[in-house]
């Protein structure tokens, strides 16, 4: 979710500077599946198993009412209530935040206390209300000053897209879907007597992380219910890194699937993320691993309320289309 920092985590984390972001080159040729063919929304390879296949079509099924046509996920407008720990020891509550995203790539997140990061039609943008004068909309322009800024809005679209994925399955593009035995060497310990209970499947789609210089996307590792056939856990990484946890990788916990608009939406989910170490190199160099995974969910996250109609336009992530107000007195 999802690059597989947590998305309010990463929005409100304090962390040194990062190198600007690379210009990823234009994409070469079609993105293939497991049998060479083009991936297309919703189709399985030909070759998947027929237990795999089953569960997937469990997986459609229950996410939407069987036979129904509808017009397929593009974006979202949600209000959230937020528990964030920024470390292992302290923790933010952030009520009544919002999280918006609109296909492909624009996306907003406002904290309800005066803080908003979003990506949209005239690039990034930090909205701070408690900002001097003159400073309460910044332009995030490449630069080393902003690029932490930058990389966490690329996350917040990489979470959009694995919820995204996980709601509206039928419409995903499918690399590969197969079985697999529970992952115990990749799963949180609070979690680890859960996922015996699942069902476990690997899913390759280019829909999350998607890049010119990344036609794999992301390896997403499912524990499906067996009652229900929506998932209840996802292990989500970059499609070509190591099988192990990683910096990159991010456990969602996925529970109480509820209705809205038409859609099974998960309204309680918790993020885990992996412990980080500074790791020293050759030359002075240090290059961040992982040591395991946090104890307690980085994110800790409750839909309240929302929107999956696509009703958002371009115009909802201009920056001068969000209103400045205050936090009140007593916000900290």
């Amino acid at each position: 979710m999802i690059a597989a920092a947590a998305l309010a985590l990463c929005l409100f984390q304090d962390a040194p500077p990062l190198p600007p972001l690379p210009d990823a080159p234009k994409a070469a040729g079609p993105v293939l599946n497991a049998d060479g063919e083009p991936v297309e929304p919703g189709k399985l390879p030909k070759s998947t198993k027929p237990e795999a296949r089953a569960a997937w079509e469990k997986l459609v099924a229950a996410g939407s009412p069987a036979g129904e046509t509808r017009t397929p996920v593009a974006g979202f407008d949600l209000s959230l209530d937020l528990r964030l720990r920024i470390e292992e020891n302290r923790s933010n509550d952030f009520e009544n935040a919002r999280y918006a995203y609109l296909a492909p790539a624009y996306v907003l997140f406002d904290t309800g206390k005066g803080r908003t990061q979003l990506r949209g039609p005239k690039g990034d943008w930090l909205i701070d209300a408690k900002a001097a004068e003159g400073r309460t909309r910044v332009k995030l322009d490449v630069g080393r000053e902003n690029a932490q800024d930058r990389r966490q809005l690329e996350d917040a679209i990489d979470v959009a897209r694995l919820f995204i994925s996980v709601v509206d399955a039928r419409n995903v593009r499918v690399i590969r879907f197969e079985s697999r035995a529970v992952p115990e060497s990749l799963l949180p310990p609070l979690r680890a007597e859960d996922a015996k209970k699942l069902t476990w499947f690997e899913l390759q789609t280019p829909d999350v992380r998607p890049g010119a210089e990344n036609q794999a996307g992301a390896r997403i590792l499912l524990g499906l219910s067996p009652d229900t056939g929506l998932p209840a856990m996802a292990i989500a990484d970059d499609a070509r890194a190591p099988k192990r946890v990683n910096p990159t990788t991010t456990t969602v916990d996925l529970a109480d699937w509820k209705p809205l608009d038409g859609w099974m939406l998960p309204r309680k989910i918790l993020v885990f993320l992996p412990r980080i170490a500074e790791q020293a190199g050759p030359n002075g160099a240090t290059a961040r691993v992982a040591d395991g995974w946090r104890k307690e969910p980085g994110m800790d996250l409750v839909v309240r309320s929302g929107s999956l109609k696509n009703t958002l336009k371009p115009e909802a992530f201009d920056p001068a289309a969000i209103k400045v107000t205050p936090p009140p007195p007593d916000d900290k």
